[in-house]
């Protein structure tokens, strides 16, 4: 275990990493890439005297910390620095600051290349994990009977466990970009059923949650409207209204003209009976933020089918102007009555917060974890309570691979509630290119495992198959508070989210995991269901 806090801090230039995009693919990103930089500078082996490296470093310093964290130069490979330099001048130039004094830009590329790595070092992983002992069987859903019937690739973002009022039972409900498809999906060990529910622009998660309190459920979706990264302005949150006496949704456009909206979760915020909903607006440069939507619903609005009627019914409230939120799961975290949210705030601040309601319409921010590099590349959390001591830990993430490449420090950190903010940081396992994970008891033996699944690029996928690295891992609790990494897929690098529950209701803890390719073509299966045979511990 390991306390990502403590790692010392050396000086370099945060503005480089303004420019994360989250869910932006390059296709020039490899396992050794390199960059050219506009000019020569000078090789990073040069000697540089104490008082050069003492001036631009207070320069370096001066310029960096208005902004951001200050970053680590190990971050990225030496190679790699002219480019990053470059564009984070650019960003600079293009905001319209002119309040800092930017360093000279040869001076700033030599200072971090004489602290960065030539070439990360890939070896350990050239041998994987142990096999995972937890047996499982697979099976594929949304996949076509053959390739030409498949008019694109699975672009699957999301997958979640949805009580929706329908074949009375939850389902699997997934979102895929590619197609704009909302799905669910009954399943069973025969194969189980499916039902489309709406196509949207690109759907990118959905909560299920009774919006207008007639009793049935509806679907709250969180429509990206731009998976590419920049500041569009197509998100919208889409309100699937479930129809009267019917297993059909209504579209309704709660909210539009939103920049790229990565999660939308239902709560009742301001404790007056009806459901709120808090946003996470990922955005990009110029946009990104986290509003909340009070629902200010009357029984006469809830009673019409004007869908511009009922989006008026609900006000938005800007919380925080950051860009960069991921996920923005609502809890009760201090048990005072009133529901708080979590917010994992990736695209250089890289952190994860505690936003405590107030009770009054206003919410107090407290800092459960920081990373020490704006680079860090956080990609997801699950509240949970992992030690099982009765408080909510944090399960987290940090893998995106989609802007500057993967990471050997990409890994699985347990954040411990000790009663106290900010979290004790536990360093689970390394795994590049994590996206997500789930916690759930996999081997029945009364503690709880995590089943974690990896996402890299296309092209940075393929440079990877030489190497014998886990894409689905399992983290078995051997015992409390240690976790044993276990190979449950190699290779498959494709895997955007993941659902643990028992699916089947034998009393074994299953989990599915979504694909998602941007490729041309392929006729991989939108989820794949991994049922637990195990017979137990």
């Amino acid at each position: 275990m390991q306390n990502l806090r403590t790692h010392t801090v050396f000086v370099t230039l945060v503005m480089l990493f303004a420019s994360i995009g989250g869910c932006r693919e390059r296709a020039d990103d490899s396992v050794a890439s390199t960059s050219s930089p506009v000019t020569k500078v000078q090789p990073a082996s040069a000697q540089r005297s104490k008082d050069w490296h003492d001036r631009v470093g207070r320069e370096v310093k001066a310029f960096c910390a208005d902004c951001h964290v200050l970053p680590l130069a190990t971050s990225s490979e030496r190679d790699h620095w002219p480019g990053e330099v470059d564009q984070g001048l650019n960003l600079y130039e293009v905001s319209g600051r002119t309040d800092l004094k930017v360093p000279a830009r040869d001076d700033v590329i030599a200072f971090f290349e004489m602290q960065a790595p030539e070439k990360f070092d890939w070896s350990p992983w050239t041998k994987s994990f142990p096999q995972c002992r937890v047996d499982f069987t697979t099976q594929a859903v949304g996949l076509a009977s053959d390739e030409s019937s498949r008019t694109r690739p699975p672009g699957v973002t999301n997958v979640r466990w949805l009580d929706i009022g329908m074949k009375d039972g939850p389902a699997l409900v997934y979102c895929d970009i590619g197609s704009g498809a909302v799905v669910a999906h009954w399943p069973n060990l025969d194969g189980g059923t499916s039902k489309h529910l709406a196509t949207l622009f690109q759907p990118v998660h959905a909560e299920a949650c009774d919006l207008d309190g007639d009793g049935h459920q509806d679907l709250v979706v969180a429509d990206i409207g731009e998976f590419d990264a920049n500041d569009s302005d197509l998100g919208r949150i889409i309100w699937l209204r479930r129809k009267p006496s019917q297993d059909e949704f209504e579209q309704v456009v709660l909210m539009e003209g939103l920049g790229r909206v990565a999660d939308a979760r239902p709560a009742d915020f301001d404790n007056d009976g009806d459901i709120d909903l808090i946003v996470a607006e990922f955005g990009w440069r110029q946009s990104g933020r986290i509003v909340l939507l009070e629902n200010q619903m009357t029984e006469a609005a809830a009673s019409t089918d004007d869908g511009k009627q009922l989006a008026k019914s609900f006000v938005a409230h800007e919380v925080d102007d950051r860009h960069g939120s991921i996920h923005v799961p609502p809890v009760d975290l201090n048990d005072d009555g009133q529901m708080d949210f979590v917010a994992a705030i990736s695209q250089g601040y890289e952190t994860v917060e505690a936003f405590l309601n107030d009770g009054e319409g206003g919410f107090q921010r407290e800092v459960i974890f920081a990373a020490p590099d704006p680079a860090f590349g956080l990609s997801g959390i699950q509240l949970v309570d992992l030690d099982q001591d009765g408080d909510l830990d944090v399960l987290m993430t940090n893998g995106d691979s989609f802007d500057r490449g993967v990471k050997p420090y990409h890994s699985i950190c347990w954040l411990e509630n000790e009663g106290t903010f900010p979290y004790k940081v536990h360093e689970l396992c390394k795994m590049p290119g994590v996206l997500s994970a789930k916690a759930g008891d996999f081997d029945g033996d009364g503690d709880l495992d995590v089943v974690a699944g990896s996402l890299m690029a296309g092209p940075i996928q393929k440079q990877f198959e030489r190497f014998e690295m886990a894409s689905i891992v399992m983290l078995v609790q051997t015992e409390p508070g240690v976790f044993q990494p276990t190979t449950v897929q190699q290779k498959v690098h494709q895997h955007a989210s993941i659902e643990v529950d028992d699916f089947d209701g034998d009393g074994k803890t299953d989990f599915a995991i979504s694909n998602l390719l941007r490729t041309a073509k392929g006729n991989e299966p939108d989820v794949v269901i991994w049922w637990n045979q195990s017979s137990g511990p």
